[in-house]
């Protein structure tokens, strides 16, 4: 007895130590953050600025670094929320910070063709709030996209973004050259070159023959995002999802599978705030206002831009802070329309109706577009995925705060795929996971979610979700004003699955998913797939070759993608649904340009992040060549 009482004495003596020790460290650490936080973070700002930026996100953190790079102009950038808190930094929290104080927590309108299963049939619609933006809450995957993604826009009437004309910012972000003239071959193993490649590649060719590729070679520029990429040596799932690609190849056009690429660095999730911003935070001609509102942009009688009218926490008056050059609205799909709105700049119609006076009629709020997800779990028997009891063990928690490394240093996507050019899927390697924060970042019905996560109790199951989805959907919904006071949340209304082209998508996405489940690398390691019974499907049999079943099965449990876009389209000005024109300056006015999603003429297949960095380091270059 006395030798048990010993050992766990012991035992519970080290967990303490362990936890002082670690405690100290998230201290220090946090310590040492907050006070770098603090360089050019100002509350009394001046009456004037050259350049006023709106958003602290993805987009403005580029902007605000490459503007106030020549000392002579003077910059604020003015941002809604305060500081990401600690979580942020470790890539498998990002679930954790929706719905927190740093996400605008945004629903949805009640949908009619779509979110069946979700409470009041309304989406979440998360949009990250505090410095750095969703690019502090996203889930870190990065994605340069395709030729024919921005040839799209090209043709939309969106000249000079073509992959070629955005090329260089992109090698600029990774600190990489990309030479055209280099004879790198790859074929159907090397899914890296086919993901970074600007020019799209039949799978079925590729297994045959190989290609010219873009070389990707090291320079001596230091990376703004630093890219780290699942190993398979280290990754049964990543090595299954990619032998499964191979299975796959002869069955699908344009097939690519790749392990996943995320924005994390050292083991911490890395932005454009830590790329861009935070190294010349402290600049003399460069301030920072947090938790400080736009509400709205002022124009004179000209429609030329004055500047901004801000709010700042909870003081009840406004403040006008003009602008000597340019105003650049940079808060996202679903703030910067809102923003547009309030002053005066939308459809003519809406306006009217909430008694706003008219500057400049444009179709501001429309073409949203989104990826929709739908969520399939598969149990496994091999012990390959991240499970509740792995995460919460001493392990796992030593590894991460001592090496960087581990569970917590990755956001547990392990491979995206896509194939026929607009279907693709995310496997996402967890097998269990907390359901009251699952269930309720998506807005879930319990009884939907207990339906699709038929394990989530068990904190030890083994599995995986593969997240099925259309790239290219054609359903376009609004953003649109609920009222006249700008502290008002908008009303969003994506319209998901409103077009019949975007269900015939998703169901051979869902299929493809399917057939990956079945795989024989997935066998394997003893996949089982676990087809929902829905109560909004229960008058249809559960088989997955019955697509009455998998069109209510999309229906009722698809969610958002996380991938707003499109509500200030970007094309030409004699276009009259474009809000923007090429050079991003809002169509009628003067010293009013637009840069982040909401610019995007139509979706990218995949995830846009680093997109926008790219695009934003280039809107940098136009507003100072113009």
């Amino acid at each position: 007895m006395s030798r048990l009482f010993s050992l766990l004495t012991g035992q519970a003596l080290y967990m303490m130590m362990l936890s002082l020790m670690i405690g100290a460290m998230v201290g220090l650490v946090a310590w040492s953050s907050w006070i770098n936080s603090q360089r050019g973070i100002i509350t009394i700002p001046n009456a004037y600025y050259d350049y006023i930026i709106v958003g602290g996100g993805t987009a403005g953190c580029v902007l605000a670094a490459r503007l106030s790079a020549d000392p002579r102009h003077s910059v604020l950038l003015v941002e809604a929320g305060g500081h990401f808190n600690w979580l942020s930094s470790i890539p498998l929290a990002t679930p954790i910070l929706q719905g927190s104080s740093n996400d605008w927590a945004y629903r949805t309108k009640s949908q009619i063709n779509s979110s069946w299963g979700l409470n009041n049939q309304s989406s979440a619609c998360p949009r990250g709030r505090g410095l750095g933006g969703s690019g502090q809450l996203n889930y870190l995957l990065h994605y340069t996209g395709s030729k024919e993604d921005f040839a799209r826009w090209e043709r939309s009437g969106a000249t000079g973004w073509s992959r070629s004309d955005l090329e260089p910012y992109i090698s600029r972000m990774l600190g990489v050259e990309h030479t055209h003239t280099t004879h790198t071959s790859y074929c159907l193993n090397n899914y890296h070159s086919i993901l970074m490649s600007a020019i799209p590649q039949k799978t079925s060719d590729i297994q045959h023959k190989c290609h010219k590729d873009y070389k990707m070679v090291k320079n001596n520029a230091r990376p703004m995002i630093h890219i780290t990429e699942v190993d398979v040596s280290d990754s049964a799932l990543g090595q299954a999802f990619l032998d499964a690609g191979k299975e796959l190849a002869e069955e699908y056009e344009d097939l690519s599978f790749s392990t996943a690429q995320s924005t994390v660095f050292k083991g911490q999730r890395w932005s454009s705030l830590d790329g861009y911003l935070r190294p010349v935070l402290g600049r003399s001609n460069l301030h920072v206002m947090l938790n400080t509102k736009v509400t709205k942009v002022v124009t004179d009688d000209t429609r030329s831009v004055q500047g901004v009218e801000i709010k700042v926490g909870e003081e009840p008056t406004t403040k006008l802070i003009k602008s000597n050059r340019e105003v650049v609205l940079s808060a996202g799909a679903i703030n910067t329309p809102h923003i547009l709105l309030q002053s005066g700049i939308g459809s003519r119609a809406q306006l009217q109706k909430h008694g706003i006076p008219l500057v400049s009629d444009l179709q501001v709020g429309y073409n949203l577009h989104d990826h929709l997800n739908l969520p399939l779990y598969v149990s496994l028997d091999s012990p390959v995925s991240v499970t509740l009891d792995k995460v919460q063990s001493l392990r796992q928690l030593w590894d991460y705060m001592i090496h960087g490394k581990g569970l917590l240093a990755s956001s547990a996507v392990v491979g995206v795929g896509m194939a026929e050019s607009d279907i693709g899927l995310m496997l996402f390697g967890m097998g269990s996971a907390d359901e009251r924060t699952l269930r309720d970042i998506a807005n879930y019905k319990e009884e939907t979610f207990r339906a699709l996560f038929p394990f989530s109790n068990n904190t030890t199951q083994e599995g995986l979700v593969l997240l099925a989805s259309c790239l290219l959907p054609s359903s376009r919904g609004t953003v649109t004003l609920s009222d006249v006071d700008p502290c008002s949340d908008p009303v969003i209304d994506p319209q998901y699955l409103q077009h019949p082209h975007d269900i015939a998508c998703m169901i051979r996405s869902v299929q493809m998913v399917i057939r990956v489940s079945s795989s024989k690398p997935f066998q394997r390691l003893g996949a089982k797939l676990h087809l929902p019974v829905l109560d909004e499907c229960q008058h249809l049999e559960v088989d997955p070759n019955n697509l009455p079943y998998l069109e209510c099965l999309i229906r009722t449990a698809a969610i958002t993608g996380y991938h707003v876009g499109g509500t200030c389209k970007m094309g030409s000005p004699h276009d009259e649904t474009t809000v923007v024109d090429s050079l991003l300056r809002v169509r009628g006015l003067r010293g009013l340009r637009v840069m982040d999603a909401s610019v995007m003429p139509t979706p990218i297949t995949g995830h846009p992040n680093s997109i926008i960095i790219a695009m934003a380091d280039k809107a940098a270059d136009i507003i100072l060549k113009h």
